[in-house]
């Protein structure tokens, strides 16, 4: 099962992952569509447009087999990540003591296969029948839809019925409002690009995560089904949300429903339980919470919204910025410096409103979203290629800007957290009154670490000391780190210091050990030890107060 922020997401994500494609087409037609209203002799033209739509089917499909071999790769690890993920989640809520981890069980390891080869397909079907709309309003294949273009702002031009500036404008203006298209041949219907493929992607990871959770419900004696829920839930699903279902009645329930759980935008899942046995993750009270504050909601510049509605405008005004970025891209191919600087001030606007509303509504931006959860972009300059980055490796923005504690020591960060030790460092974190909710364990390809952007702490095997070791930073224990990240960094979210300065490291050491609660005298003690220690490494002395010297020595702070 995975939890809506993480369902939510996955969707910013899956919308995005051909956005690479889709920048490409139109600045590759805006540019030709300039060249084309520059020429004015036709026989010049006619020879000219038939060289450039060679050219551009050529480039295409070079493109095109670049793009998805890149974007297969992002493909793949989004669903391995979600499937784990969700795999995780649902044995949390078994009462099972020995579960297969996910990569050793083949069963789950085949759907994941199947989902990743299925939905790679998919993803290739869907460019091979794009299309784009002409200058007057019709969706055409691409290629039909470069020729109509060129051959409109060139015969507006040459014909004197408008002027340069113009015929460009109006050729390029339904390309700017509607993107890139795919065309469903058999039934004549056309979606814009980004939905069709988050809405083919997002059936399909539904659809996995419905076959991971039937099989850890029936491998590990579950009896019935719990579904999520979500604060400003949509009305069909708000009754439902939250509580449990036997078997039987959670198949009936479904039946019933015109959205399936997990279906058609649905931002719920389901995960196995034990009936009878399983605590449900929710009170009655806090679900009636949810509901009073869904329906009470907020009022901005005068007029109401549900939470729900809060929501269907935010996710209106992310379209609304998609739209205009894809018009400043096209006012930069085209060199209508003109346009370019009245689209840029009105994209500022949107932003401005669409961070208002979002702040106001209590809602995360997109980046937000998708750094909450793990994932986030990166502005590739070769190529003028965006592609999505999840916490890999090769670190995305999400890991750059992030304050580590460990810099290098302490346990491998790629040692993977057993249960029963994640168990023992939640107790840590409940000891040190820490909200639980902002760490998140076994982020791949991350450490130990506080993420600024997203608000979180990811605990990696580095939380774990390396008793071998003589270096107070080895030696210090797990709670001791989680304090450094919660009161060191995170109390000073937004830093003007650089990450990774010695300064903030020192800081949050010595903030940790002064201010958090439930450590013991060593833990503190390491913890100075450590500040004292980066202080050192950066060749800068420090003068030692009444608390350091209280800590390390046991004087009295006043002695």
């Amino acid at each position: 099962m995975l939890r809506a922020d993480e369902i939510e997401a996955l969707r910013d994500a899956a919308s995005d992952l051909l956005r690479p494609v889709i920048e490409y087409l139109l600045r590759d037609i805006a540019e030709r569509i300039a060249k084309a209203g520059q020429l004015t002799a036709t026989a010049q033209y006619e020879t000219w447009k038939l060289q450039q739509l060679g050219v551009s089917q050529r480039d295409l499909r070079t493109y095109l087999k670049k793009a998805l071999k890149v974007s297969n790769a992002k493909l793949k690890q989004l669903l391995t990540q979600s499937a784990e993920v969700g795999y995780n989640y649902d044995l949390s809520s078994l009462p099972t003591v020995r579960a297969i981890p996910f990569d050793e069980n083949e069963a789950v390891q085949q759907i994941v296969r199947a989902a990743i080869a299925q939905t790679q397909g998919t993803l290739e079907n869907l460019t091979q029948t794009l299309g784009m709309v002409d200058p007057y309003g019709h969706v055409n294949p691409l290629r039909d839809t470069y020729r109509k273009c060129m051959d409109y702002a060139f015969e507006q031009v040459s014909s004197g019925a408008v002027d340069y500036n113009t015929a460009i404008r109006e050729a390029t203006r339904n390309l700017a409002a509607k993107g890139v298209e795919f065309i469903d041949y058999e039934s004549g219907v056309t979606t814009s690009l980004e939905a069709a493929v988050r809405r083919n992607i997002m059936g399909a990871l539904g659809l996995m995560q419905e076959q991971i959770s039937q099989h850890n419900h029936d491998q590990y004696g579950a009896t019935g089904w719990e579904i999520d829920a979500h604060s400003n839930s949509a009305p069909d699903h708000e009754p439902i949300q939250g509580k449990q279902y036997t078997d039987a009645e959670y198949e009936a329930l479904n039946n019933s429903l015109v959205r399936r759980i997990g279906t058609l935008n649905c931002g719920h899942s389901a995960h196995p339980i034990v009936y009878g046995a399983s605590i449900p993750q929710y009170t009655p009270e806090e679900l009636e919470e949810m509901r009073q504050k869904n329906e009470k909601g907020i009022t901005f510049r005068g007029k109401h919204y549900t939470g729900y509605e809060a929501t269907q405008r935010q996710r209106r005004l992310e379209r609304a910025i998609r739209a205009q970025k894809r018009k400043i891209l096209i006012d930069k191919a085209t060199g209508d410096s003109e346009k370019l600087e009245t689209d840029q001030i009105k994209l500022q606007l949107l932003r401005q409103d669409y961070k208002a509303f979002s702040k106001a509504a209590g809602l995360r931006t997109q980046h937000e979203r998708l750094e909450k959860v793990g994932f986030g972009w990166k502005e590739a300059t070769e190529a003028n290629n965006t592609f999505l980055k999840t916490f890999t490796n090769k670190p995305s923005r999400a890991i750059m800007n992030k304050r580590e504690m460990a810099n290098g020591l302490r346990n491998n960060p790629n040692l993977h957290l057993t249960e029963e030790q994640i168990v023992s460092l939640k107790g840590d974190i409940r000891a040190i009154g820490a909200d639980e909710s902002v760490f998140a364990f076994n982020v791949k390809g991350s450490r130990t670490a506080y993420h600024d952007g997203a608000d979180m702490i990811t605990v990696c095997g580095d939380v774990l000391p390396d008793l071998r070791s003589r270096h107070p930073r080895d030696r210090m224990s797990s709670k001791a780190v989680l304090a450094h990240e919660y009161y060191g960094h995170r109390a000073n979210r937004g830093t003007k210091l650089p990450y990774g300065d010695w300064k903030d490291e020192f800081r949050a050491s010595y903030m940790a050990a002064r201010d958090a609660p439930g450590l013991s005298d060593e833990d503190r003690y390491y913890l100075i030890l450590d500040a004292l220690e980066r202080a050192r490494e950066a060749n800068q002395p420090i003068r030692y107060n009444g608390f350091m010297r209280r800590v390390l020595y046991g004087f009295s702070e006043t002695s």
